[in-house]
């Protein structure tokens, strides 16, 4: 019989008096995922005592190593691989095009359009959820352990960050779509609705409601130390039915629900709205009789953006839909640990780290959205980096700058690269 098996053994037949610390010797012999060993030992103990029994009934090869015997299942192998490759890549990708994002909106020559700054907030809001959630799970995986469970403090805040930079970034989402149905449907209001005051107002209102409704966490939550030595951010005794039961839908309505409702409503009225408006000016301007003139309609700036736009609440709906369906089925799959093989139990793994991963895309992308969809914010972009080569080579001669900046739209007078006003996307 092999080491883990034995330990397995050992620590069923150990007549110990705590049952949570007997199942903790065995899934540390098992060795666990970090983040399923928690909720493992957060089943009532006669569910934690089926889960012991099944794992010495169901236990088919008694002599293979059970990591072993795990690595055969191709879901495992898949899911230890997503785990560890895809985080740094996607926290590259996404602090980069966040960081980009927001130097370039906050530009003197794009800060005059309300909705460049709410994208601004927005590549905050997703810088923070990379850095509190990605990352933080990410380390997880490699050190074993969890960084928010160290100390009560960072329990604390990382539940409030966590959980309130997720649902900012959805509501800015929100914000963006609305308002550019507003500018569809009312364009001659388009001063009232859509002014920089304004669009201050609601980000400041949306960051203060949200935190206001994830400041329980402060007190609902804390760091539970288990006799093993195994620290665990979980709810307070008094509080377990609200962040257990209570909690995980008001979470799954906020990030998912009533978004995915708001959203596909809003956008569907946007795209009606731009066909009419299409519809209409083709109308004003005669039949559209060739291609050239088909272009000129929908080469209107006001239609870039609105398609720009679409595509960032789109690409919400796509990357977040997987992550809403395992949030409703994850309450069940925690129920009945005890009555699944290994192989099922891989399974849900790789089905829950899919729906992370795709998630976290959701915060990685937007960047790359706006460039490859927004002339004038790629231009702009194009003119950012001409400026610091520029800088960063200043002895080429005043010819050399010209023709470098000249390909970005830009031209050069007295050393100094200038380039034309682009105040939308």
């Amino acid at each position: 019989m092999s080491e883990p098996d034995t330990e397995i053994q050992s620590a069923i037949m150990t007549p110990v008096l705590n049952l949570t610390s007997t199942l903790y010797q065995i899934l540390m012999a098992m060795q666990m995922d970090p983040n399923m060993t928690s909720e493992i030992l957060a089943l009532p103990p006669e569910d934690q005592l089926h889960f012991i029994e099944s794992l010495n009934l169901n236990s088919d090869v008694q002599s293979v190593d059970l990591e072993d015997q795990r690595m055969l299942i191709p879901e495992y192998r898949v899911n230890k691989a997503i785990g560890l490759y895809l985080p740094p890549f996607l926290l590259l990708m996404g602090t980069f095009g966040n960081v980009m994002t927001f130097l370039i909106l906050r530009n003197k020559a794009m800060t005059r359009q309300s909705t460049n700054l709410f994208l601004a907030a927005l590549a905050i809001a997703d810088s923070t959820v990379l850095l509190v959630g990605l990352l933080r799970r990410w380390l997880g995986d490699i050190l074993q352990m969890d960084i928010q469970s160290e100390s009560d403090w960072l329990c604390k805040t990382v539940s409030v960050l966590g959980y309130s930079s997720s649902q900012f970034s959805v509501w800015l989402i929100i914000a963006v779509t609305i308002e550019r149905y507003l500018v569809v449907s009312h364009p001659l209001h388009t001063s009232r609705y859509c002014n920089l005051t304004r669009a201050k107002r609601i980000i400041s209102s949306l960051a203060l409601l949200i935190v206001a409704i994830n400041i329980h966490f402060l007190f609902t939550v804390s760091v539970h130390e288990h006799e093993h030595g195994l620290k665990e951010c979980g709810s307070i005794a008094e509080f377990r039915l609200l962040v257990t039961v209570v909690w995980p839908w008001i979470d799954a309505s906020l990030y998912a629900l009533l978004p995915f409702l708001l959203i596909v409503v809003f956008n569907s009225l946007i795209i009606i709205q731009t066909l009419k408006a299409t519809i209409w000016r083709a109308a004003q301007n005669g039949p559209l009789i060739n291609t050239a003139d088909k272009r000129k309609v929908f080469k209107d700036n006001n239609i870039k953006l609105t398609v720009m736009l679409l595509s960032v609440s789109i690409t919400f709906l796509i990357t977040t839909f997987p992550m809403a369906i395992v949030m409703v089925f994850h309450s069940a799959w925690s129920n009945d640990f005890e009555n699944v093989p290994l192989s099922v139990m891989a399974q849900r793994q790789l089905l829950r780290t899919s729906a992370e991963m795709l998630m976290f895309l959701n915060h990685s992308v937007n960047f790359y959205l706006y460039c490859a969809l927004g002339q004038k914010f790629r231009n702009q972009v194009l003119k950012t980096l001409c400026r610091s080569t520029v800088s960063a080579n200043s002895n080429l001669s005043d010819h050399s700058q010209h023709l470098y900046c000249s390909r970005v739209k830009g031209y050069h007078v007295h050393n100094r690269t200038t380039c034309f006003d682009e105040t939308n996307l």
